[in-house]
């Protein structure tokens, strides 16, 4: 399977940004709010599988693999799955996965621990890996367009175990303020979310809880964060 065999809008505009290294979306340690609130995403510390939709090559997947759960990740990008690994420094290798017909690539570790699929995020369902305890959402939800955003989370409820959690993280701004930057990659993405939105979205399946707002510059610009746990 070459990279060019996972075609679509989303996946392409994601691969022109790791080729030409605009991925400030990307942080250099373990996100803050993952470390804050683990106890709401792995209550009692247990989870059979950490799911990191949009994975990219985050640390956080490094830190929870090290804390001895196993990952599961998605990525449309195979060069940020390939990086990760490079990068933390973990032996893997790459297999074939065939669902219904169509076939995948699933890079894993060594002890099997660490399973990345590169493919489209909306084609990952409960034949890739079953039910998964935890999801930790961030920067997925606010990255997709708003029109692939019902069929993502119906992705992400289908897949959760009936006690499962997922914590969120989502951006709130008024996009006018981005008007004046220019260039292709100006925001949105990441696209603006609020509570009562996440809610149409998520109930009644789910329950959505807000745990804390915070600061954060985007293109220079003030915008807050704002930080969810979503459970059934």
């Amino acid at each position: 399977m070459s990279e060019e065999t996972v075609p679509s809008e989303r996946v392409e505009y994601w691969k022109a940004r790791w080729n030409e290294g605009q991925i400030g979306f990307h942080q250099p340690d373990v996100h803050k709010m993952l470390l804050k609130y683990v106890a709401k995403l792995l209550p009692e510390g247990k989870a059979n599988k950490v799911f990191f939709p949009l994975c990219g090559k985050t640390l956080d997947m490094k830190w929870i693999y090290d804390e001895g759960f196993t990952v599961v990740g998605v990525e449309g990008v195979k060069s940020a799955i390939v990086q990760f690994f490079a990068e933390q420094n973990i032996e893997y290798s790459e297999e074939d996965v065939e669902l219904k017909g169509e076939i995948f690539k699933l890079l894993k570790s060594k002890d099997g621990r660490i399973r990345l699929y590169w493919t489209d995020i909306l084609k990952f369902s409960l034949d890739f890996e079953g039910t998964i305890d935890a999801v930790w959402d961030r920067g997925s939800l606010v990255a997709l367009d708003r029109k692939d955003v019902p069929e993502y989370v119906q992705v992400i409820k289908s897949i959760l175990s009936t006690k499962g959690h997922i914590l969120l993280e989502v951006m709130e701004y008024d996009v006018s303020i981005m008007n004046e930057i220019q260039g292709p990659d100006k925001p949105p993405p990441p696209h603006p979310m609020y509570e009562t939105e996440l809610k149409k979205l998520y109930e009644p399946e789910c329950k959505v809880e807000f745990l804390e707002r915070g600061e954060r510059k985007v293109y220079g610009k003030d915008v807050h964060t704002a930080i969810y746990n979503i459970y059934k």
